[in-house]
């Protein structure tokens, strides 16, 4: 496929796009600067219809390229227009690229040899949109039929997209509440190559980091001068001016991580025939098999723990959890105060019994977990931090603390997450 400027196209196809741009900085004022950086590169598609990209959500990659197809900026009305500009300046703004969930697994897992989008990409792509359209439904602005709204999947609204990732986790593809939908945002939604991207220098990440504060800004400019500003970009741009830690990504990412080092394990099993076995009816062939992580919980069960706190975390681990596919014959839990209790197989972590109340010894909880077999593959460990700790980690296994007090403690050797109260 051919790429062209805009400056390329007929005067009526040129003066679309600047009403399309217009509409939308009229609407959200706040993102007229990151509009103005979109840099739009013209798409001529081939021929071949089946073959042919769908760039009707007008898809951008990470350097603020925005594509466009010829055809489909004949026909789309100026408001839908706009909001698709919209909508992608929101994917890049918030650094979708970069929190893909699927960016840490190995190559061969995130890119489908076909040249399609994988599973973990269609999904992320659902979740993340939905973060983005609760913000950009407002009274003037209505979204196109094709937008995903968490609505539409019967989800709460102003999730982050993480959170709807691991609820969308076990749904068909499409999720089954939207099988008319299938978007395809581009690279700047999940950071993978696409056949269409362009090889034109663009937005640098440094000017892109300026641009984001900028837009900032703006935003809390609006905010105290109009006060309509969508609750997600004023909480985006208080994160941007002030940076807070979300712990809750920070939790999912470090359990995904360890998982990930897991299921990059695939290796070769004749327990179960090949899909290809019919090509060589003579010669038995092995099949590819992809073993799940072991994970063991170590939780904090002495008397200075926060029963809230503890409830939020396991609430989240809950979540993050059940999108990996670790099941109950998987998860092992391990009640600890001074000492470590026997462990639990439970299916949801609200069932664990929270054996314990005396003094605190988690060294003890991760000793015991490193001596279940078979053997976790990651352990996390909840706790306030106010307990003795090993000098070493135990062998081969990664270690994830999340603590629940800042005042806590946690090993050089393990990955520490402070988890704090939310209102």
């Amino acid at each position: 496929m051919r790429h062209r400027r805009l400056e390329d196209l007929d005067p009526d196809l040129r003066r679309r796009w600047a009403a399309g741009r217009i509409w939308a900085a009229r609407e959200a004022p706040y993102l007229a600067s990151a509009l103005l950086a979109l840099d739009p590169v013209v798409v001529d598609l081939s021929d071949n219809a089946a073959s042919a990209p769908d760039l009707r959500t007008f898809p951008a990659d990470q350097t603020w390229h925005v594509y466009v197809d010829p055809n489909v900026l004949g026909t789309v009305p100026v408001g839908e227009l706009g909001f698709w500009l919209l909508h992608q300046v929101s994917h890049l703004l918030r650094e979708h690229a970069a929190r893909f969930p699927g960016a840490a697994r190995p190559e061969s897992e995130t890119i489908d040899a076909t040249g399609r989008r994988t599973a973990e990409q269609r999904r992320w792509n659902v979740a993340s949109d939905a973060e983005i359209n609760d913000d950009l439904h407002t009274a003037t602005l209505e979204l196109p039929d094709a937008a995903t709204h968490p609505s539409r999947l019967g989800l709460p609204e102003a999730w982050t997209a993480e959170q709807y990732w691991d609820a969308l986790a076990g749904e068909p593809e499409p999720p089954a509440a939207i099988p008319d939908i299938d978007p395809d945002c581009g690279s700047g939604c999940d950071g993978q190559p696409r056949d269409w991207n362009c090889d034109k220098a663009g937005l640098s990440t440094f000017s892109a980091r300026l641009l984001s504060r900028e837009t900032a800004k703006r935003i809390r400019e609006h905010t105290t001068q109009r006060g309509d500003t969508p609750a997600g970009w004023e909480r985006w741009a208080d994160e941007m001016l002030e940076p807070r830690v979300n712990w809750r990504r920070q939790l999912a990412a470090q359990v995904r991580r360890g998982a990930a080092d897991v299921t990059g394990r695939v290796d070769f099993t004749y327990r179960r025939p090949s899909r290809r076995a019919s090509a060589v009816p003579d010669v038995i062939l092995p099949s590819l098999r992809q073993p799940l992580p072991q994970v063991a919980l170590v939780i904090d069960t002495s008397g200075s723990m926060s029963d809230s706190m503890l409830g939020q975390a396991l609430a989240e681990l809950t979540g993050v959890l059940r999108s990996l596919g670790v099941a109950r014959r998987n998860l092992r839990v391990i009640a600890c105060d001074a000492r470590a209790y026997e462990a639990q197989r439970v299916s949801d972590l609200r069932a664990i019994r929270l054996e314990g109340g005396g003094g605190t010894d988690m060294g003890a909880g991760i000793d015991a977990a490193a001596a279940l077999r078979p053997r976790p593959d990651l352990i996390v460990v909840l706790t306030d931090g106010y307990t003795p700790w090993r000098s070493a980690p135990p062998p081969g296994i990664r270690v994830v603390v999340g603590l629940l007090d800042r005042r806590g403690k946690a090993p050089d050797w393990a990955e520490a997450i402070l988890i704090e109260a939310t209102s």
